[in-house]
């Protein structure tokens, strides 16, 4: 009787699981989450070079059109996420932030944008991951919305100063 050889190595019969079949894989959610978090920093950097940019420049125009579209990139992606169905328990906090960025963008003034960190603080347990790979995602998505209140704080401050 012949034996059929086993080439596989052990460890990666586990690659072939679905990336939903473990608590730890990206799912689609995070790895939109991801994007979402890059492209968030990337539109308020490019806030930042716009708010010490010229208004009477004609490259700071640039400036302007590559942030409103990085903006709604943004807008884009956290779409993507609240709408997509979670493939994990997990999912959920990464869907719940990223509405909240959403919101956050979307701010139409420095209490509305106040507001949505509060109902953040406030439910700390609606946005808390245990695993390894979203915590950091939830760290800097948290970082950004207190950097989009500080953004809308200072466009009002902007709104106030003597011409």
């Amino acid at each position: 009787m012949t034996t059929i050889p086993v080439i596989t190595r052990p460890g990666a019969a586990k690659a072939l699981w679905p990336a939903s079949a473990a608590n730890d894989s990206p799912t689609f959610i995070t790895r939109t989450f991801e994007t979402l978090t890059k492209a968030v920093d990337e539109a308020l950097e490019l806030e930042r070079d716009l708010s010490h940019a010229l208004s009477w420049d004609p490259a700071s125009t640039d400036i302007q059109v590559a942030a409103e579209a990085k903006w709604q990139d943004c807008l884009s992606l956290s779409g993507e996420i609240f709408t997509a169905p979670p493939a994990s328990a997990s999912d959920q906090p990464l869907q719940r932030m990223s509405m909240l960025l959403h919101f956050l963008i979307e701010a139409t003034g420095p209490e509305e944008a106040r507001r949505f960190q509060q109902l953040y603080f406030e439910n700390q347990e609606l946005f808390s991951v245990e695993d390894a790979v979203r915590r950091p995602l939830m760290q800097a998505a948290a970082r950004q919305m207190n950097a989009l209140l500080e953004l809308s704080l200072a466009a009002e401050a902007q709104n106030f100063l003597p011409i």
